[in-house]
C-alpha cells in the first residue's frame, strides 16, 4: 500500500491537480471497491460538486467536496491514482474515473481490487469506515519519547505488530515498519513489553529518522503520481541479499500474517536465550 512518504508526495500532487474543479461524472468500473454509506444516490451527491482539498489521513486519501458528502479512498495494495488527458482508453485496471471540468479525468486504478473508495456523509468517516482512527503522527514536534514510551510500555504484542496498529501510531505499512526495526536493531519478532528504556529510544529515533530520510528520498526522485518508489530500502524485499551494515543475509519471516525482512545478526532475537535460532531460520 502507499505508505506515510508515498503519500507524502502523492497527496500535494493531487490537491494541485483536482482543488477548485468539479467533478463533472462519477464512472465506475469495478463496483466492488465503492462503499456507499449515503440514503441517495452516489451521483446525486457527487456529480457537481467542487473539491475543496485534498489530505492524507492515516493510509486514506480524503477528497473534501463542496457537498454534505465526503469521498474518501484507501488504496491498499494496489491502489494508483492518474490524471489523464482527454478520454484515453481505459485500461484493465481501471476501477473508477471522475471527469473534471476542465476535460482531464481523475482516475484510481486497482489491479487487485482490495482498495476501497468510500462516499459517506460530511464528518462520519469515523463512524462509517473501517479502521479509520489514527494513532499520533510520529513526525509531529510534539510527539516526544515520552509519548512514545508510554504507548509502547501498553502494548502487548510483537514489535512489528505493534508499528503496523494505525490506531497506535501513524502509520507504518510493511514496509517501511522493516526498515524501522532494522534501524533500530529490533527484531520484528520482539515483544514490545520486553524492550528497554534504550531500545525504545532507538526504536523511536528510527521511527522519526527513516521515515523523514524517505520522504526527502521521494521527494528528490519526483517520480509520477502512480509509482512507488521503494529501490533504496535496505532490507525490504531483499531476501538473500547481504545486509548493508554486517553482510549476512537478510532473511524473512512471519509475523502474525505479516512478513518481515530483517538481519539476523543485526537484530538478534532475545526473546529466550538472547542468540538467534539459526535452525528456525534457515
Amino acid at each position: 500500500m502507499p505508505e506515510r512518504p508515498d503519500l507524502a508526495w502523492q497527496v500535494p500532487i493531487l490537491r494541485a491537480e483536482v482543488c477548485g474543479r468539479r467533478l463533472d461524472g462519477w464512472r465506475v468500473k469495478k463496483p466492488a471497491v465503492v462503499r456507499a454509506v449515503l440514503r441517495g444516490s452516489v451521483e446525486e451527491e457527487v456529480v457537481g460538486s467542487t473539491v475543496t482539498d485534498v489530505r492524507r489521513h492515516g493510509h486514506f486519501i480524503c477528497f473534501d467536496l463542496d457537498r454534505e458528502v465526503d469521498l474518501v479512498v484507501h488504496p491498499m495494495l494496489a491502489g494508483r491514482f492518474t490524471v489523464v488527458e482527454g478520454q484515453p482508453k481505459d485500461r484493465r485496471e481501471l476501477a473508477l474515473a471522475l471527469p473534471l471540468d476542465d476535460g482531464r479525468e481523475l482516475r484510481y486504478r486497482d489491479s487487485k481490487t482490495m482498495g476501497k473508495v468510500y462516499v459517506v456523509p460530511k464528518g462520519k468517516a469515523a463512524a462509517a469506515i473501517p479502521n479509520f482512527a489514527v494513532g499520533p503522527d510520529v513526525l509531529a514536534q510534539d510527539f516526544t519519547f515520552a509519548a512514545f514510551r508510554a504507548i509502547a510500555k501498553k502494548r502487548r504484542d510483537q514489535a512489528k505488530i505493534f508499528l503496523l496498529d494505525k490506531a497506535a501510531l501513524d502509520s507504518f505499512g510493511n514496509a517501511y515498519a522493516d526498515e524501522t526495526l532494522f534501524a533500530a536493531g529490533v527484531h520484528p519478532k520482539a515483544m514490545v513489553r520486553s524492550l528497554s528504556d534504550e531500545q525504545l529510544k532507538d526504536l523511536y529515533e528510527a521511527i522519526r529518522l527513516v521515515l523523514s530520510e524517505a520522504i526527502a528520498e521521494v521527494a528528490s526522485r519526483r517520480p509520477p503520481l502512480d509509482e512507488k518508489v521503494r529501490d533504496f530500502l535496505k532490507v525490504r524485499n531483499r531476501k538473500g541479499e547481504p545486509c548493508p551494515t554486517c553482510g549476512a543475509p537478510v532473511r524473512v519471516c512471519g509475523v502474525r500474517g505479516h512478513d518481515a525482512y530483517f538481519c539476523a545478526h543485526c537484530q538478534p532475537d532475545g526473546r529466550s536465550t538472547g542468540q538467534v535460532d539459526w535452525r528456525r531460520l534457515r
